[in-house]
């Protein structure tokens, strides 16, 4: 059964308002917000608990209501304010996140062969753009250490076009991720400037290998420099350019990785 509602005010439109626009109610909550028709149909094929739609008076939605526990109909005025992007395709869905943190983790790892670590990433967009990155090279699994954002905010799930609802993700602290890659066998390649550096075009990948990549504005910490992993660099045919966009440096990393298999 659908529900109408047109007032603004309704404590149900400033539930999902929360849940946009807040870090803290879709951790407090286990929910984040979807909006368009391809971004939800991608999270409902890859097993994400749905909860709420939303749709426009007056459309017919695309997705089918009743794999919705509720069901709200907007009108304008109502679906503008809970609209994030300036185009829904006229539907906004409230789903169940799942769990990322490292304890489920193991299993994927277990039998992974490449995976890509990421401390302290802060911009939506990049992380967007790597997680699309990471699907179509393959990766196993992208690992977030620290993260300084909320990978199930409106803009990631926006930059990631459907690749968040697919790719293996996890979340925990930096020494629990190093100390989860050990526990799995897995030689960690770190990206940072060093005289001692190999190009990525000399490294030889093992069976089990893990790239790990730091903010660009910061790169990695210095926990991660004192680990006696292998330090890998891209190398730059001009000397005015230093360093690549993280989700650049990811890309240029993981196809190297991926052309290695055969």
């Amino acid at each position: 059964m659908s529900v109408f509602i047109s007032s603004p005010s309704n404590p149900k439109v400033k539930d999902i308002v929360q849940l946009t626009t807040k870090a803290r109610a879709r951790k407090s909550r286990g929910c984040c917000v979807v909006e368009g028709y391809r971004e939800i149909d991608r999270a409902l094929l890859n097993g994400w608990k749905a909860l709420e739609l939303w749709t426009l008076d007056g459309t017919e939605p695309v997705v089918s209501p009743e794999h919705f526990a509720d069901h709200y109909v907007a009108n304008a005025k109502v679906f503008d304010k809970i609209a994030y992007r300036s185009s829904t395709e006229h539907a906004v869905a409230v789903f169940h996140t799942p769990d990322v943190s490292l304890s489920r983790a193991a299993e994927v790892l277990r039998n992974a062969r490449g995976v890509l670590i990421l401390e302290g990433i802060e911009k939506p967009g990049n992380l967007g753009a790597v997680l699309r990155t990471a699907l179509a090279a393959g990766v196993d699994a992208v690992i977030l250490a620290d993260p300084a954002l909320d990978p199930f905010g409106p803009n990631v799930i926006r930059n990631a076009t459907g690749a968040l609802f697919e790719a293996p993700l996890f979340v925990g602290g930096a020494q629990e991720v190093r100390t989860l890659l050990s526990e799995q066998g897995f030689t960690a390649f770190i990206t940072h400037m060093h005289e001692h550096a190999s190009s990525l075009f000399e490294v030889q990948w093992p069976e089990k290998s893990a790239i790990v990549l730091g903010e660009e504005s910061r790169g990695l910490h210095n926990d991660w420099l004192d680990c006696g992993y292998e330090n890998v660099v891209i190398p730059m045919a001009s000397e005015t350019i230093d360093s690549l966009n993280v989700s650049v440096a990811a890309a240029v990393l993981m196809y190297q990785w991926k052309s290695s298999l055969g």
